[in-house]
C-alpha cells in the first residue's frame, strides 16, 4: 500500500527541478514580451500621430504664404496710403488705405493663408466705381502682428478694429461702410458685422457657414493632409497653441443678427473646398434684406474670374443701393 501523501511527495521534487531548469518561468517570460511589445506599439503609434497632429496644427495656424500674379503696381488708378492701427486683441495690423472719389468706404478681408494683396483685384473695381477702400493684412498674415491664424476667432476682432480706425478719418463717412469677404474673410466679415453695426452693409464671397465642418470638409485641401484621423487631432493641438476654442466659430448662428442691413451671399458652384451648402446654410438663417447668387462653373472664390464684369457689376449694384457711391 502506498502511504498517505507519497504522491505529492513524489511530486516536489519535480517541481523543484522544473523550477531549476527554468521552464516553469517560460508563460511568464513570453506574456511579459508580449506586453512590452504591445505598450511599444502603442507609444509608437501615438508619437506617430501625435507627430503628425503636430504638423497639422503647424499648417493650420501658420498655412504657406501665398503669393499672386499680380501686384500693386499693376494698379494704376490705385494710390495707396499705407497705415496701422491697433487690433482689439492687442496686436498691430498692416493696411493700406485707397481714397476714392466718395466717402463710402469699403473693407476688403482676404482668405485663410492670403494677405492683402489677394484683394487687389476687388480694391482696383471698387475704387474705379468710386469707392474709397481698406485692404488689410489679418493677424500673422502679411506685415501684421499676431501668433497664428485662428479661422474668425480672433480675426472677427480685428475686423472691427478695421471700422474703428475708419472711424476715426474726416475722409471716411462713417454712416457709409461696407465690407467685402473672401472665404475666410467672407465667415469673418459675417462675424464681425453680427457685432459692430458700424459695417452698414456685407458682401460674403464664398464663407464658410461653421469652422468645425469647413475643418472635416476642406482639411485636405488646405492643410494637405488626409482628413481622418488627423483632422480632429490637429484641430485640438491648433486650439490648444492658439488659445481659441474653433468649435464656437459659427456664422450661420450669427449672420441673422445682421439684419437690418443688407447682406448679399455669392458662391461658386464647383467649389470643392468650402462646398457651397455652407453658404446655402448663411441664406437660410440670414435674415431680410438678403440676396444670393450661385455662379456656374466657379470653384473656391472664383466667382470673380469665372463671371468677370458680370460680379463687378452685380457688387457695385448691391453696394451702390445700400451705400451710394
Amino acid at each position: 500500500m502506498t502511504a498517505p501523501g507519497t504522491k505529492q511527495d513524489s511530486a516536489a521534487p519535480q517541481a523543484r527541478t522544473l523550477a531549476k531548469t527554468g521552464r516553469g518561468s517560460r508563460p511568464c517570460r513570453l506574456g511579459r514580451i508580449v506586453a512590452w511589445l504591445c505598450a511599444l506599439v502603442l507609444v509608437l503609434a501615438v508619437a506617430v500621430v501625435g507627430t503628425v497632429g503636430w504638423i497639422g496644427s503647424e499648417r493650420a495656424i501658420h498655412p504657406q504664404a501665398l503669393t499672386y500674379t499680380w501686384r500693386l503696381a499693376d494698379y494704376h488708378n490705385l494710390r495707396p496710403q499705407n497705415v496701422t492701427f491697433s487690433s482689439r486683441g492687442g496686436i498691430t495690423i498692416a493696411a493700406r488705405f485707397f481714397p476714392g472719389r466718395a466717402h463710402a468706404t469699403i473693407i476688403l478681408s482676404h482668405g485663410y493663408g492670403d494677405n492683402q494683396n489677394q484683394m487687389l483685384p476687388w480694391a482696383n473695381f471698387l475704387n474705379r466705381a468710386g469707392y474709397s477702400v481698406l485692404t488689410y493684412d489679418m493677424r500673422d498674415r502679411g506685415r501684421s502682428g499676431g501668433d497664428a491664424v485662428t479661422l474668425g476667432a480672433l480675426e472677427q476682432y480685428d475686423l472691427i478694429s478695421a471700422v474703428d480706425y475708419l472711424t476715426s478719418r474726416r475722409d471716411v463717412d462713417k454712416a457709409r461702410i461696407g465690407a467685402l469677404g473672401v472665404s475666410l474673410g467672407g465667415a469673418t466679415t459675417i462675424l464681425a458685422a453680427a457685432q459692430d453695426w458700424g459695417i452698414k452693409a456685407v458682401v460674403d464671397d464664398s464663407g464658410f457657414a461653421d469652422a468645425p465642418t469647413v475643418i472635416a470638409n476642406g482639411f485636405a485641401y488646405f492643410i494637405h493632409l488626409p482628413a481622418f484621423p488627423f483632422a480632429l487631432i490637429s484641430v485640438k493641438m491648433a486650439e490648444w497653441r492658439a488659445g481659441v476654442d474653433v468649435e464656437k466659430v459659427r456664422p450661420v448662428d450669427k449672420i441673422g443678427l445682421i439684419s437690418p442691413r443688407p447682406i448679399f451671399i455669392i458662391d461658386g458652384l464647383a467649389d470643392k473646398a468650402v462646398l457651397p451648402i455652407n453658404s446655402a446654410r448663411n441664406f437660410a438663417a440670414a435674415k431680410e434684406p438678403k440676396q444670393i447668387w450661385w455662379v456656374q462653373g466657379a470653384g473656391h472664390a472664383q466667382s470673380r474670374v469665372v463671371a468677370g464684369s458680370v460680379y463687378v457689376r452685380r457688387v457695385v449694384a448691391f453696394l451702390r443701393r445700400y451705400l451710394g457711391a
